[in-house]
């Protein structure tokens, strides 16, 4: 249940709430399970199970397929499995008098896996590995049958299926490597056509992983080595290389953009991008994505710095440190990051060189939660702080409250500007930030930024902001520039430490996109 929720989350999709689909499914194998006459029973769970097993290790890689495929065979797969091994334990539960320890040592189980991927898997893997390693364990759980009759013809099919997945990792790096565009048959190249044979025999080896189920140890090799074959054959993106902490998972990888003149490296937490920089050292120090110069953050950053010769600057939320391009000799930037390993990445010059070869000030950084960090600095400190940690699915909801406000507003000096940067795939934050500007005591300005993605040199996203400051005249000078709009504290209820509303925010966010709803 973790290992797909974690999956589903990070590596699918990044929206809130789909834990809750996991879970539920978890809960009602129970119910099944334990039922005197259960809705499904064993020997067709052991029949779809196998089926949805061996299609879940063939697509698991495969992570730009089709969102809704990949939630139905990753959740189907999940349910059939956890039925299967909860109807198995049924099958084998001791006499009443012995029950107590039965439902021990099944909490106990959760207990131990809960642990191992909460706490050891974090350490020991690059990504969610307990994923697809458990997929394949779970094949053991099925019944084995008597290994001392074997027919001739599960052992061809085992071979087969095993042939068939294990040639995609050998023809990939003899023959792939190879291929061209050169039309081949209609509108085919080489290459697409190559791609559809790498996945004909992902195909071929999952029939074979199915017609041997009634084997539990051949069903375990074929999906096992199936399971690492489509690594080979699935999207090649070019990642080059995965982190992992307790926080989820980093990974880094490259892509071409013509308006830079080169690769560009970015930096994501699952399928949340946190930021990006040009290799090209003509571009190295533009600040891209969020942060380019025509953006709401880069029009703070380029009016302030003409009010002022020094800035103090905080940023909660490091990402690659791409607001470091904007500091000046004389400036001092600190970054406010809770995981560490954002910290190592980002200053690493191997990878990203916004902190250490771009600021021309001082930089440093706090290590923990932003909100209880930023209660220890000084009072009236700041001239910027930049509130940047809401992009991803699991929004920290307690950084957006009139009280962190009132506590972000005591810490900028009286001309000082707060900027929260609200911009999510899933959810609507404009409207409660707005809200909880004028319920803190601040005045805000608003601006939806729609990028210019033809500007030479410049690589951008678009961007939802709202300023606060104490005052109006803190605001005077963005409040002349027509992009910038008054904010309207109406729209939602205020966020407070002891009401947030993370739905509504969410059926804000479908309502603007899905005119018909009410």
């Amino acid at each position: 249940m973790l290992g797909v929720t974690a999956h589903l989350t990070t590596d699918v999709a990044s929206a809130p709430f789909l834990w809750v689909l996991p879970l539920a499914l978890y809960l009602t194998t129970f119910i099944i399970a334990f039922q005197a006459k259960p809705a499904i029973s064993p020997a067709l769970t052991l029949v779809f199970q196998a089926a949805a097993l061996a299609a879940c290790a063939a697509l698991l890689p495969f992570r730009s397929s089709n969102f809704v495929l990949q939630f139905f065979v990753h959740l189907a797969a999940f349910f059939l499995t956890a039925l299967m091994c909860h109807q198995r334990l049924v099958a084998r539960r001791p006499n009443p008098a012995h029950l107590t320890e039965f439902y021990l040592c099944l909490s106990i189980g959760g207990v131990v896996g809960g642990a191992f991927n909460a706490f050891v898997a974090p350490v020991i893997f690059n990504n969610v590995w307990e994923y697809p390693l458990v997929l394949a364990l779970a094949c053991l759980a099925r019944p084995w049958g008597r290994l001392d009759k074997v027919e001739p013809g599960a052992w061809v099919l085992m071979v087969l299926g095993v042939v068939a997945a294990a040639a995609m990792p050998i023809l990939l790096t003899g023959v792939g490597s190879r291929m061209t565009a050169e039309t081949v048959v209609g509108a085919f190249d080489q290459s697409e056509l190559f791609d559809m044979g790498m996945k004909g025999l992902l195909v071929l080896s999952v029939i074979c992983a199915f017609l041997v189920r009634s084997r539990a140890v051949f069903f375990f090799v074929v999906v096992a080595v199936l399971s690492f074959s489509a690594q080979a054959a699935a999207d090649r993106t070019d990642t080059r290389q995965s982190w992992r902490s307790f926080f989820g998972v980093m990974s880094l990888s490259q892509t071409y953009v013509s308006s830079l003149g080169g690769e560009v490296r970015m930096l994501a937490h699952g399928t949340t991008l946190h930021g990006a920089q040009s290799l090209n050292p003509a571009y190295s120090c533009n600040p891209l994505v969020y942060y380019t110069p025509r953006t709401p953050i880069g029009q703070v950053f380029a009016g302030k710095q003409q009010e002022r010769a020094s800035l103090r600057i905080g940023a909660v939320g490091l990402g690659t440190g791409s607001v470091a391009a904007y500091v000046r000799p004389g400036d001092h930037l600190t970054f406010f990051e809770i995981d560490p390993l954002v910290q190592r990445i980002a200053t690493d010059p191997a990878y990203f060189t916004y902190v250490r070869g771009c600021a021309k000030g001082q930089v440093d950084f706090v290590i923990g939660d932003a909100r209880l960090t930023l209660q220890q600095q000084p009072a009236n400190t700041y001239d910027v702080l930049l509130i940047d940690a809401f992009s991803s699915d699991a929004v920290p909801a307690h950084l957006l409250t009139v009280e962190a406000l009132q506590g972000y507003l005591a810490r900028i000096k009286p001309d000082g500007v707060i900027v929260l940067h609200l911009s999510n795939r899933n959810l609507d934050l404009m409207g409660p930030a707005q809200a909880v500007a004028r319920a803190a005591g601040g005045r805000a300005l608003v601006q939806g930024y729609r990028p210019d993605q033809s500007a030479q040199g410049s690589w951008e996203s678009a961007e939802d902001v709202v300023i606060v400051a104490r005052s109006d005249a803190a605001l005077a000078a963005f409040a002349a520039d027509p992009r910038w709009e008054r904010a309207n504290p109406f729209l939602a209820r205020p966020w407070r430490d002891d009401y947030t509303n993370l739905a509504g925010a969410l059926y804000a966010n479908l309502k603007m996109r899905w005119t018909w709803l009410p």
